[in-house]
């Protein structure tokens, strides 16, 4: 009898250990999102990155069934507050991979942190040039650049109604370095160039400073739709009658909301429009309109790319946990994504198109010649 009962425990063992060790080969994959999740901003890049882990769940997951979960941090455009979340990430949850972000400065924060711990970072907006020019062969990045924007600075550099242009920029890594590059390129044309906080919430002085230097063209240059919305609606307001110009990358149907009839003719320049026609994207498309009852934008589809993208490079190189194979799969191959076949260059630029030239007609953005 003693025998038969411990036959029947070793069969519970067993099961239970065969059990655990299923749950285990089952267990989550975890990203790190981060995010100025308060923001309007924040908030679509969420939704975005979120409905790729759901399309990807639903789809049977990766590695062998494996979920994807994400466990998402608030930056609120703050370096030290990027920094914080990081490094929770990092050592308290135990993550390979962080994606996402809006602000280059907390990209650049981020990015020292990921390259100590050896971490994969997939920074989704940021376009300050120095997020993959440190020589970390583990960073990349979706959006394009201030540099690869040159296109849209030379098409104003030509344009004969460009003759006295005011820089209202965000005090960030990105503003600064689109007024410098405003200024290298239109030189004395730039006859006003001025920053705001990236809390600041009353924008009529540098909207009145832009109108008292006799401004033809006001370009305003920040990654908050909130804050750049006001400041277009300040300038119907103030009854400006400057061409309004939204540094490329930036222009959202949300912040031509804020603005109003202050968006009206604005012109700008980005790497994606709804309407684009792919596979991927008319499935992301459909499926963010039936979950969100909006259409949605470049925004959101970085959000989205940066944990697709992650999730099937940790499908390719067979492992959720090894940064450095991760990283490699990224380098070395061609992947599916709402805008087409995205690559890699070596320093970890995405490159997938050029820029399609945009300006608000009726309330709405279109795309123009």
């Amino acid at each position: 009898m003693k025998a038969v009962h411990y036959g029947r425990r070793a069969l519970v063992a067993a099961a239970f250990i065969a059990a655990c060790g299923g749950a285990w080969a089952q267990s989550a994959v975890k990203l790190g999102l981060i995010a100025p999740t308060k923001s309007l901003v924040g908030k679509q890049m969420v939704q975005g990155a979120q409905l790729a882990a759901e399309l990807i769940n639903a789809d049977g997951g990766i590695l062998g069934g494996r979920k994807i979960e994400l466990i998402t941090y608030d930056t609120n455009f703050q370096p030290n507050e990027g920094v914080a979340v990081t490094q929770r990430l990092l050592t308290q949850d135990g993550v390979k991979v962080i994606v996402g972000e809006i602000s280059s400065t907390v990209a650049l924060a981020t990015l020292q942190l990921a390259r100590a711990s050896n971490a994969v970072f997939i920074a989704a907006v940021p376009k300050h040039p120095d997020v993959t020019k440190s020589g970390y062969d583990k960073v990349f990045r979706l959006n394009s650049t201030t540099e690869m924007d040159g296109e849209f600075i030379t098409r104003l550099k030509a344009d004969a109604k460009v003759q006295r242009v005011a820089v209202i920029a965000e005090n960030s890594d990105f503003g600064r370095v689109t007024i410098d590059g405003l200024k290298a390129q239109l030189g004395n044309r730039v006859v006003m160039a001025d920053t705001y906080e990236m809390t600041q919430s009353e924008f009529s002085t540098l909207v009145t400073k832009a109108k008292a230097a006799g401004a033809d063209t006001i370009c305003v240059a920040g990654s908050n739709m909130e804050q750049y919305g006001n400041i277009l609606r300040l300038q119907d307001e103030l009854k400006l009658t400057a061409r309004r110009c939204v540094m490329p990358g930036i222009l959202n149907s949300r912040g031509v909301q804020i603005a109003g009839k202050g968006a009206e003719g604005a012109f700008s320049a980005d790497i994606y429009v709804p309407s684009l026609q792919t596979p991927l994207n008319k499935r992301f498309v459909d499926a963010y309109q039936a979950k969100f009852k909006e259409t949605p934008e470049k925004i959101e589809v970085l959000g989205f790319e940066s944990v697709w993208l992650a999730a099937q490079a940790m499908q390719k190189a067979g492992t959720a946990d090894d940064a450095a194979k991760i990283a490699q799969a990224l380098h070395a191959n061609s992947w599916e994504s709402p805008r087409g076949k995205v690559t890699f260059d070596a320093s970890g630029q995405a490159l997938a198109g050029g820029l399609l030239h945009l300006v608000v007609k009726d309330g709405k953005i279109v795309t123009t010649k």
